[in-house]
């Protein structure tokens, strides 16, 4: 009986604060990631974010304990039911997001809670890429093309499906090979850009809805102003410069290195626009609108990025805060 209360005051915790009974949620999101079509990636996506709002109100242990618990009862259903279910996909966003909430309650710097689970992230990726050679005896990059070119060729088959143009679709399967080329060649830059933004995006989310609840982290509050080390700029320049040397290994890595340099600063530029944002005050829905505009108009990533390298020199946020004080 004694069990049985102690983990309902896990699930249901006797508390007043608003976000207090979000633990549930953990439940939901795990299982909704796996079973609910189409929208289960942005269940696993948000996992992190979850996990990060339930540690800052519920504490880490309490919320480490309803992941394990939830995790435990996904795979015994996996295992009842003999389902093919992306366990290791599941497990490494929520630790993830368990990261996030420890290394913000420790206040850590944004740069750390940031990072490290992404290092999480990337690390496990690796793991699953080379116990999968250990096991099949195979080469880990010849596995990596694999994943790629079946990726690839489910993505071809789904756009085919798609009400589109019979010449978009074409154009589509004529250039496959060419595509799947293409990825394999920008793969580490791939998977390190889409952990880091994973773990941005769930920071900036879990963190706004924690400032609606009244807990704010004060090293976190500080995103906007966050700013890439100088160095990092002769990384971009070097990098790029490697891009014309004619050697396949060297222009491999330089690729590579150079596209991640470019997030980075496409992130510094996210954090000026925000500054801005908050600056002038500007209202919700403007600032929902410019990050739709660049969700669904890729190319405006370019002028972002180009803000955030040029602000090595220029110091927009300094100048907008000048104008802002003449104001």
């Amino acid at each position: 009986m004694s069990r049985l209360s102690s983990l309902k005051n896990i699930i249901f915790p006797a508390t007043d604060h608003p976000l207090s009974r979000l633990l549930p949620a953990i439940f939901i999101f795990v299982f909704a990631a796996v079973f609910v079509p189409l929208a289960g990636p942005l269940f696993l996506f948000l996992l992190p974010m979850i996990l990060f709002l339930n540690g800052a109100v519920n504490g880490t242990m309490k919320t480490s304990a309803m992941f394990f618990f939830s995790f435990s009862m996904l795979l015994v259903l996996s295992v009842i039911l003999s389902l093919n279910v992306p366990a290791i996909a599941v497990f490494t966003m929520g630790m993830a997001g368990i990261f996030i909430a420890q290394f913000a309650g420790k206040n850590f710097s944004a740069e750390k809670t940031i990072v490290y689970p992404a290092l999480f992230i990337i690390g496990a990726v690796c793991f699953y890429f080379g116990y999968d050679a250990v096991v099949l005896g195979a080469n880990p990059w010849q596995l990596v093309k694999n994943f790629i070119t079946a990726t690839i060729a489910e993505s071809v088959k789904f756009y085919s499906q798609m009400p589109l143009k019979v010449e978009d679709i074409q154009i589509i399967k004529d250039n496959e090979k060419n595509i799947v080329s293409g990825f394999i060649q920008i793969f580490p830059s791939i998977m390190i850009i889409l952990s880091i933004f994973a773990i941005w995006a769930n920071v900036l989310l879990g963190k706004k809805y924690l400032g609606r609840a009244g807990i704010v982290y004060p090293k976190l509050a500080t995103l906007a102003r966050w700013k890439v080390p100088d160095f990092i700029v002769w990384v971009f320049i070097i990098s790029g410069a490697f891009l014309f040397v004619p050697q396949k290994d060297i222009n491999f890595i330089s690729l590579n290195v150079f596209l991640t340099v470019c997030f980075i600063y496409f992130l510094q530029g996210l954090a000026i626009a925000s500054f801005l944002f908050q600056s002038k005050n500007a209202p919700f829905f403007l600032r929902y609108l410019f990050y739709f505009l660049i969700a669904v108009q890729q190319f405006l990533m370019i002028p972002i990025m180009a803000i955030g390298l040029f602000d090595i020199w220029i110091d927009f946020r300094k100048l907008i805060q000048k104008n802002q004080t003449a104001d």
